[in-house]
């Protein structure tokens, strides 16, 4: 997953990035919480870990923003060292998704970063066919088709639309789609995920007449949506 940390003491989050990317994970560390907020107009995570006392906005004050702006219901995680109960409650009620208290530790975290996940995403994930009429991903046979009929795919296609068929309906930017399909590679031109998108967007007919939409999102992404079948006449 593409994680965000809000942790401004510099030696946990260094643990913390340290663990997460042990587990394959791409981390992305901010000290402050209007430093995150500014990340979170322009990237897209797949979980966020806040803790709760940082500068300038608190854990609170970005949970708020979260869940009032964000596109979908990212899981957040809470990890802090405020262990009373009714501050527990209060986050559990205000949208966080988990809470644990510091010191935090490997095994437990990585447990309730699986079971966050489970929750958000369900079981589906792990399906390796993928029905989204009139089009069906397979993994496993890492194939595609369009209306019963294969489109031929390079991999990096296959992986691209694999990835957005799974995230339908959120806004995805370059750079989490550059992490999930071709891998961790700072600097990496995003020109590349324009390029293979048009291609996409193409050779499976992403448009309205098919019930699908890929659109750009400016200064962000992309994102790949159903179409309401009031526009499905319209290209």
């Amino acid at each position: 997953m593409r994680i965000a940390v809000l942790e401004d003491e510099a030696p946990l989050a260094d643990l913390l990035r340290a663990w997460l990317e042990a587990e394959g994970h791409h981390v992305a560390v901010f000290d402050r919480g209007t430093v995150l907020i500014d990340s979170l107009r322009k990237s897209s995570f797949d979980l966020l870990i806040l803790d709760w006392i940082v500068p300038e906005l608190d854990g609170e004050q970005v949970l708020a923003w979260v869940r009032g702006h964000l596109d979908w219901p990212i899981p957040v995680l809470f990890v802090t060292q405020r262990d009373e109960e009714e501050d527990i409650a209060r986050m559990l009620l205000a949208g966080a998704d988990d809470y644990l208290v510091k010191p935090v530790r490997q095994r437990e975290l990585l447990a309730r970063i699986a079971a966050v996940s489970r929750r958000v995403h369900g079981l589906a994930a792990a399906d390796p066919v993928l029905e989204q009429p009139p089009y069906r991903i397979n993994t496993a046979a890492r194939t595609v088709t369009l209306h019963d009929r294969p489109v031929a795919l390079t991999q990096k296609e296959f992986e691209l639309a694999a990835f957005l068929f799974r995230n339908a309906g959120r806004i995805l930017s370059r750079d989490h789609i550059l992490e999930a399909v071709w891998g961790h590679r700072p600097g990496m031109n995003t020109r590349t995920v324009d390029t293979h998108i048009s291609r996409l967007r193409n050779k499976l007919a992403l448009a309205p007449e098919n019930g699908w939409r890929l659109s750009g999102i400016y200064h962000h992404g992309y994102r790949l949506e159903r179409v309401d079948e009031s526009e499905r006449g319209v290209s």
